[in-house]
């Protein structure tokens, strides 16, 4: 099974800094490995007209961008059909999506988008091996959880219901 389209969130077990507390928007999952995006922690980004948000530990190349625009998405050269959504309503972005959300910033219209630095990775069988020992929850992903959830609050909601410690008296 791919996870591919999902969230997955650190369960409370998981204490290593960089991953504690993320949610993750995986966007690529195969029995050769995963990709995915940390969605819940922007920085500060001088310069730009939106948070960055630390996508992971791996460096990328460039910004990587997630919408919820499907009129942004172009057609498919092949066979004329819109591309895909990763998830409901979420697609990637190109550096094109990247200067319409900077000109509708500036214009004031609701966007829908977050801008990336960096990813996390998992090569074969180690997100797998990650997932038996219980130290992530699976979640599908969509656009209104992604985009319309508070990035303060995304993690708490997003994270399974958790057994309350036993009172000693």
């Amino acid at each position: 099974m791919t996870y591919a389209g999902y969230f997955l969130i650190a369960k409370p077990m998981l204490q290593e800094p960089t991953f504690r507390h993320t949610v993750i928007f995986l966007m690529a999952h195969s029995a050769e490995g995963a990709f995915g995006l940390v969605v819940n922690r922007p920085t500060e980004s001088k310069g730009m007209p939106w948070p960055i948000f630390t996508g992971g530990p791996c460096p990328s190349p460039g910004l990587i961008m997630l919408h919820g625009h499907a009129d942004w998405v172009e057609a498919d050269e092949d066979n004329e059909e819109k591309v895909r959504p990763l998830a409901p309503g979420i697609f990637s972005g190109d550096a094109e999506c990247l200067e319409r959300a900077a000109l509708e910033s500036e214009e004031g219209g609701r966007l829908r988008f977050r801008v990336f630095s960096g990813y996390a990775g998992w090569g074969e069988g180690q997100l797998e091996g990650e997932l038996a020992s219980g130290a992530w929850s699976l979640k599908p992903a969509n656009a209104t959880l992604l985009f319309e959830t508070p990035v303060r609050e995304m993690w708490d909601r997003l994270s399974p219901p958790r057994i309350p410690e036993p009172s000693v008296n």
